[in-house]
C-alpha cells in the first residue's frame, strides 16, 4: 500500500505486532500515540475481520489485489462504532491500525502523523 510504503512494510507492521502481543518489546516510541490518534479520528472504523473481508470480497476482491500499492483508491470502508470483537481500521487507506502504527514509513492518509 502506497502509504504504508509497500507490501514489504505491511509485512513487517504485522510482524511487529505479534512480537509486542507474544511480550516483547519491540514497540517504538510513536506506536501508542499514532493508536490515539486513529482511535479518535473519523475516518476510522471497527470491523471484525469478518467483516473486513466480506468487505473486500464485495466490493473489489480483484481491484484490491491490483491496488495492493495504494488501497486509498478504493471505496471507503464502512464506518461501524465499537462493538465487543472489533477492530479497528482506517476507512481511507483499508490498514489494520495496530499492525500500520509500527511501521516508521507509513504515513496517515490525513496527514496527522
Amino acid at each position: 500500500m502506497g502509504c504504508c510504503g509497500g507490501i514489504g512494510h505491511i509485512v513487517f507492521g504485522y510482524q511487529r505486532l505479534l512480537f509486542d502481543t507474544i511480550g516483547g518489546e519491540n514497540k517504538y516510541e510513536f506506536t501508542d500515540g499514532r493508536i490515539r490518534i486513529c482511535w479518535r479520528c473519523k475516518e476510522s472504523t471497527w470491523l471484525t475481520w469478518v467483516e473486513y473481508d466480506a468487505w473486500i470480497e464485495k466490493h473489489c476482491a480483484f481491484r484490491f489485489l491490483r491496488s495492493l500499492e495504494d488501497l486509498k483508491t478504493l471505496p471507503k470502508l464502512p464506518k461501524a462504532e465499537y462493538r465487543k470483537g472489533t477492530k479497528l481500521f482506517c476507512r481511507l487507506c483499508k490498514c489494520f491500525v495496530p499492525a500500520a502504527a509500527r511501521v516508521p514509513e507509513k504515513k496517515c492518509p490525513l496527514g496527522k502523523w
